[in-house]
């Protein structure tokens, strides 16, 4: 039975996802997510994370989305959870009080943003291809897949 456009358009797009993954060597990185995220123009979903307190983003390949549900499903509880005990009260912004550990086997890339004084701003993103996490009941939960090939 031959694939449908659309498969056959999923399909190319993990190849090619799993060809940028396989070219660096693949490293694993314990990082705190926070639910602030946004999308780029590939489709690719970008979460603001940390590593030993230095600010990151983490990428989930369009290619992996719906692997990413449970992880977004879990942010959002937290945020809940925390709207109902009032943040104000430790003075933290919502963003910064919710962080959901992760481990990830990924890569890492430098994103460059604009200049200042003449220098380079980088960004460091960590690529995710396999990642998992414990829920609030304990749960480990894993998503993506290590990359063929």
């Amino acid at each position: 039975m031959p694939l449908s456009e659309r498969q056959r358009a999923i399909s190319d797009r993990l190849q090619f996802d799993d060809a940028g993954l396989s070219r660096a060597g693949i490293v694993q990185v314990t990082v705190a997510v926070t639910p602030q995220i946004r999308s780029t123009r590939d489709g690719d979903l970008v979460l603001r994370g940390y590593v030993d307190e230095k600010e990151i983003e983490v990428v989930f390949p369009a290619s992996r989305q719906a692997q990413v549900t449970p992880l977004l499903r879990q942010l959002q509880q937290k945020v809940r959870v925390i709207r109902q005990e009032e943040v104000s009260k430790g003075g933290l912004s919502l963003v910064d009080a919710i962080k959901q550990q992760l481990r990830i086997d990924g890569i890492w890339r430098v994103r460059l943003l604009a200049e200042i004084n003449g220098m380079p701003v980088r960004r460091f993103q960590l690529v995710a291809a396999r990642w998992r996490f414990h829920d609030a009941d304990g749960v480990l939960h894993v998503g993506g897949e290590m990359p063929v090939g």
